[in-house]
């Protein structure tokens, strides 16, 4: 595939795990390509010229940082949540000064300080990015069972574990002993930001995903969106629900949302019902934190970005809260925005 850039970039090889880019003067060549060596000599070949730079993920001891160097490029790491930003921005052709107010919602992938982050608020263009508000951080136990991220986010809630609680009854006693113990002291855990996590926790209490066979993931790694979260995100998408009247939270702490989930779970409410209060929820935080962020800024165009904006009711929903802003959506290829992000310096 060959896309039009917003501006004239010198040769810049983005690799990733799902599409690599190659940019080189307004144009951009994409593909997917399972090792970054496929990726240079099928990209070069197509545009008919060789990179001078390497774009890869931020994450320490992601291998395409050792392949660009055995490569001889230089290397200019980018911040997955920027990349993908940058990438809606590029989409619909801002230009490379502009800058957004960009919502960073998905799965997870390796933030700056270390942490997971997915539930991030920035002011960005393309030469980078100020993180200004995130959602609450919660301590997990890796993210390869919906049955722990949701324990997490109980403990986080200051929530006991009861058997009256799907993602609990999935938990072996011992399971349950060592979890507690490890997100206690800290042992073996990582701190995620992560709106998608939360849809899975959210998805588990009403019973709705299970653990996936053969799952492996691990919260520091960059993870796009790991089954569980898909799974949740699943149980928002598709505009059944609609109508919902959001759920209190204090702030950006994803504590309160749980709780109040728990509640209704408790009382019987219909998974439906629960669906469309947290999408509500996910609206009403956009706006809040859109219009605050744009009366702070002056910035009057919103980026939506991430898998968590799959759910096409929710995106509808979130650009017809903000009608004084303009609200900018879709899911080109990330490698596009880590192209242009590294292009920009």
């Amino acid at each position: 595939m060959v896309v039009a850039l917003p501006w004239e970039v010198a040769p810049t090889l983005a690799v990733g795990a799902r599409s690599s880019a190659l940019g080189a003067g307004r144009l951009a060549w994409l593909g997917s390509f399972a090792h970054p060596d496929e990726a240079l000599a099928g990209l070069a070949a197509a545009a008919g010229v060789a990179p001078e730079l390497a774009a890869v993920d931020l994450r320490p001891g992601d291998p395409a940082h050792l392949w660009a160097a055995r490569a001889g490029l230089p290397v200019r790491a980018v911040a997955r949540h920027h990349a993908l930003v940058a990438a809606t921005m590029a989409a619909h052709g801002l230009g490379p000064d502009e800058q957004v107010i960009g919502f960073a919602f998905d799965g997870g992938g390796y933030g700056p300080d270390g942490a997971t982050w997915g539930g991030e608020v920035l002011v960005a263009g393309y030469k980078g990015f100020r993180r200004v508000a995130h959602l609450g951080y919660v301590r997990c136990v890796g993210t390869d069972r919906p049955h722990r991220i949701a324990l997490a986010h109980l403990r986080h809630a200051g929530l006991p574990w009861d058997l009256d609680l799907a993602p609990v009854r999935a938990c072996s006693t011992r399971e349950r002993r060592i979890l507690a113990g490890q997100l206690d002291s800290g042992f073996g855990c990582a701190t995620t930001t992560s709106v998608g996590l939360l849809l899975t926790t959210i998805a588990a209490l009403h019973g709705r995903v299970t653990a996936p066979p053969g799952a492996g993931h691990d919260v520091r790694g960059p993870v796009a969106a790991v089954p569980g979260a898909i799974a949740g995100l699943h149980g928002l998408a598709g505009g059944r629900a609609a109508g919902g009247e959001p759920y209190p939270m204090r702030g950006l702490d994803p504590g309160a949302l749980v709780r109040a989930v728990v509640a209704d779970v408790r009382a019987g409410v219909p998974a439906q019902a629960i669906d469309a209060r947290v999408r509500a929820t996910l609206v009403a935080l956009v706006a809040d934190q859109a219009r605050r962020c744009a009366r702070e800024t002056g910035l009057d165009v919103v980026v939506l970005a991430g898998d968590v904006f799959d759910d096409p009711a929710l995106t509808v929903e979130a650009q017809g809260n903000l009608p004084d802003l303009t609200v900018l959506a879709g899911r080109p290829p990330m490698a596009l925005g880590r192209l242009l992000c590294a292009a920009a310096g």
